[in-house]
């Protein structure tokens, strides 16, 4: 009887995650078909899948590998992109720091884009039961989207040579993160950070190599920890 209202909370992460699947599937499609044309063993992509399981790095990376970049600029770049999970992180902290070890570091293992704007607004809404569960929640939302994940890389790897070119599958990348984009926009440090980051692009646009955009990243990044902190100190 104890572990039935945390399997509630597993399964409704499971199931307020599942929808983003939609954009999900493609995107990891793309990253199988793309580490297949870049001459990545199948066994070595699904495994980076598994291992990583960061969706736009692994894409960049075997882009770049197609590219014949070498491992500097490849980790730089996988490094920046990735850096608004710091962001993701120092907002978690607040709802995750009474925990174990062991549940901090799986958490951590499965917060991605799609995790933390599902699970986050989870922890937003007033807790009214006696013991706090919504990690169960958290746990079962990143649950859904590694396996989501998964099974979208094999399906590249696997079917990604049929699949027809004017099928345009390219079209879910985007549309995932402008998805992703209106659920974070509900915070305020997701407010201050996607303001920030917008100016920033524009600002910096006119730099070589793109450096406007990783400019705008980081920036974004430091204004949305800023707001955080300043939340934190306000309550």
């Amino acid at each position: 009887m104890r572990d039935k209202p945390r399997l509630a909370e597993f399964l409704a992460g499971c199931r307020d995650e599942s929808p983003l699947l939609l954009g999900v599937a493609p995107f990891g499609m793309i990253y199988g078909i793309a580490a297949l044309a870049a001459g990545v063993p199948a066994w070595l992509a699904q495994l980076a899948s598994a291992i990583v399981f960061a969706g736009a790095a692994q894409l960049v990376i075997v882009q770049m590998l197609a590219a014949g970049a070498g491992f500097v600029p490849i980790a730089l770049t996988s490094g920046l992109l990735n850096l608004r999970h710091v962001l993701y992180s120092a907002s978690m902290a607040e709802y995750v720091r009474h925990l174990p070890r062991r549940w901090r570091l799986l958490l951590a293992y499965v917060l991605t884009d799609e995790a933390y704007a599902v699970a986050v607004l989870r922890y937003q809404r007033r807790e009214t039961a006696t013991a706090d569960l919504r990690h169960w929640y958290f746990l079962g939302a990143g649950f859904t989207l590694w396996a989501g994940w998964q099974l979208s890389t094999a399906a590249g790897l696997l079917f990604g040579a049929t699949i027809p070119p004017e099928w345009e599958l390219d079209f879910a990348v985007p549309l995932t993160f402008i998805a992703l984009l209106t659920l974070l926009l509900r915070e305020r440090a997701g407010q201050a950070a996607a303001l920030v980051a917008g100016l920033g692009a524009l600002a910096f646009a006119a730099l070589p190599y793109k450096l406007g955009l990783v400019a705008a990243i980081l920036l974004g990044l430091a204004a949305g920890a800023w707001t955080v902190r300043r939340l934190e100190r306000a309550r």
